[in-house]
């Protein structure tokens, strides 16, 4: 094992409370100059043995659920770095964009993989027990707050911390400039110049979007209130059509924004909506051709049969699509996983991301207004002042120039595990939205899930393996 050293810190103010220790550390050093935030919880009885360092980068939903995992799932003592550019743990539900609805129904969005239905058990524990929608129906085709998500995952965060006596976990706010492999370690260096190294590194953001999500809503209702003092108000143009411009758009309009509104983005057209329960088609077995050609051949064979086989069920089918798709991308060469990314990725991510059906409704309805319309997808030159990116694409060039390392050589296995020329590095693995700019997804929350803990569970095994080795 190799030796672990921590990076230096400075303790300005601490903070106690009960059972857990918390730290409030607005002055962090580690071997640079450079100043960030960091909360520092403790559970860590008296140890001799040094713990291993893992950095979690991103503090969003696939940051909160590879933490969790890791406490469920990583047998030994070790201290957690959550760290992300702007946003503290859980803040994907404050504001406005708490107000939005999930994406996803409920009974997807468990952060505990072999209890699918924990959300929706924890939502009718919790909010519907003796609720007119508990008598109904259950909760599972619920699409809830994204607050009430976030209280969901925060209990389980906190569920899991108070189960494990050997670990620290720290947040810090600060932007990462590269992630560089280093003799059995990953080393992190900060925009101000910081750096730290790491016996494991986990990239669970979302790099490469355009804007993120908070800055997204805060420009479009900025340009709205803006817009709304003019006499005959121009276009808003909003960018982009996944998830984040549904909720976004139909926020505009509940909130009085009567404004024409234009939609710029590639498809021309809005996503899909959730079908109803969650039965699955059946595919046959992949071909094991090393051929991208041939795989889509087979996949677009086995649709039409699972088309004939059970009408109208398309959702099923395309979520039999994507899982086959990834079967088969193991046999792929790394020069067939390149031209999926050039020229098919985009498409699949658009037609597997999907809505509340709900809210695909009042989509329809706006469009049928009149008010709000779809324009060409071309793109501005520059930032225009009444234009709000909405995009939410990862972009894989800017993990390759994070990693140092040529896009074209650099793929994804299913554990997020990251290959350079086909040969793993050890110490870094990508998960949820970091992972799908390089490979056929995940592009839904439970698929997130289930591939941090796969994540965790490899990153256990290698350090099983290099502890014997020593």
């Amino acid at each position: 094992m190799p030796s672990k050293t921590l990076p230096s810190i400075k303790y300005t103010k601490k903070v106690e409370i009960t059972e857990n220790r918390v730290i409030m550390l607005p002055d962090v050093s580690f071997q640079g100059a450079g100043k960030g935030y960091c909360m520092f919880i403790e559970r860590v009885a008296r140890q001799e043995s040094p713990m291993m360092q893992i950095a979690v980068i991103g503090a969003g939903l696939s940051g909160l659920a590879t933490t969790i995992a890791l406490m469920k799932r990583f047998h030994q003592p070790f201290e957690a770095w959550l760290i992300d550019a702007q946003d503290a743990p859980g803040s994907f539900g404050n504001g406005p964009v708490g107000r939005a609805l999930t994406s996803e129904p409920a009974r997807d969005l468990s952060v505990i993989p072999d209890r699918p239905d924990d959300f929706s058990d924890w939502l009718k524990g919790s909010l519907l027990a003796d609720g007119p929608i508990a008598s109904l129906r259950g909760p599972q085709d619920l699409h809830v707050p994204r607050a009430l998500f976030r209280d969901y995952v925060m209990a389980r965060f906190s569920e899991a911390l108070s189960l494990r006596k050997d670990i620290r976990i720290r947040t810090f706010r600060g932007e990462v400039r590269d992630a560089i492999p280093q003799n059995d370690r990953v080393r992190l260096r900060f925009r101000e110049g910081d750096r730290a190294e790491f016996d494991h590194v986990f990239i669970a953001t979302g790099f490469g979007v355009a804007r993120r999500e908070a800055d997204s809503w805060r420009a479009a209702h900025a340009a709205a209130d803006r817009l709304s003092q003019c006499e005959d108000p121009p276009v808003l143009t909003l960018l982009g059509n996944g998830p984040r411009f549904a909720s976004l758009l139909l926020d505009l309009r509940a909130s009085g924004y009567a404004g024409p509104i234009h939609i710029r983005a590639a498809t021309g057209s809005l996503p899909q909506p959730h079908g109803r329960g969650h039965d699955r088609a059946s595919f046959g077995p992949p071909p094991a051709s090393r051929s991208l050609r041939d795989a889509f051949h087979y996949i677009r064979r086995e649709c039409r049969t699972a088309e004939n086989r059970e009408p109208g069920q398309w959702q099923s089918v395309v979520d039999a699509a994507s899982l086959r798709l990834s079967a088969v991308w193991r046999n792929l060469p790394q020069k067939e996983r390149n031209h999926y990314r050039r020229h098919l990725l985009h498409l699949h991510r658009h037609f597997s991301t999907r809505i509340a059906r709900d809210t695909h409704r009042r989509l329809v309805a706006e469009l049928e207004t009149g008010r709000t319309q779809f324009v060409s997808s071309r793109l501005p030159a520059g930032p225009e002042e009444n234009t709000v990116d909405c995009r939410e694409t990862p972009s894989a060039s800017v993990l390759a120039r994070l990693l140092g390392m040529d896009l074209d050589l650099l793929s994804v296995n299913d554990s997020g595990g990251l290959l350079m020329d086909g040969n793993p590095l050890f110490g870094l693995s990508l998960v949820g939205t970091a992972a799908s700019s390089l490979r056929p997804g995940p592009f839904v929350f439970a698929e997130t899930v289930r591939q941090a803990y796969r994540a965790v569970l490899d990153m256990q095994r290698h350090t099983f393996a290099l502890a014997s080795r020593s």
